[in-house]
């Protein structure tokens, strides 16, 4: 394969991904927009704090690595580059983030609670938390790749 064939294949794939990543992220955002007006109508928000310390916390945390992947792809569309610095703190980002939702449904639920509680009985979500690991990982995978395009940038 060539490699304008490869580029223009990449470039349009990843405006596809950007659309649907986008998409993913409004439907996370409105379903925690749903499910928190929905407890606050129905007056079920103090029944079910675990509930809506769940929702609220991994609800924003995956509308927010959607958007963020969006941007990625964005970019990735423009240039046709996967590897870029861009791309890489992206990346990084979405693991801090994921990791940072490993813990926010337990501390909103002691928030809402007004003592310590958690979801689940564990303070730290380990289903979040893995991938949040693996993510970074390729992070620096990516961190690489984008070091050996630089250089192959610069060579050219």
């Amino acid at each position: 394969m060539k490699k304008t064939t490869a580029i223009s294949k990449i470039k349009e794939n990843s405006t596809g991904m950007a659309v649907l990543m986008a998409i993913v992220g409004l439907l996370c955002l409105g379903s925690v927009i749903l499910g928190v007006g929905d407890s606050v109508y129905h007056s079920t928000f103090s029944e079910k704090k675990e509930e809506m310390a769940q929702l609220l916390g991994t609800g924003t945390v995956f509308a927010a690595c959607a958007f963020i992947t969006s941007y990625i792809f964005r970019g990735i569309s423009r240039t046709g580059i996967p590897f870029s610095e861009e791309a890489v703190k992206g990346v990084k980002t979405i693991a801090g983030l994921l990791f940072a939702g490993a813990f926010l449904p337990n501390i909103l639920l002691t928030v809402f609670s007004g003592k310590y509680a958690t979801v689940s009985g564990s303070f730290i979500q380990i289903s979040i938390l893995i991938p949040a690991i693996l993510i970074f990982c390729l992070a620096e995978f990516l961190g690489y790749g984008a070091m050996l395009q630089k250089e192959s940038d610069e060579t050219v």
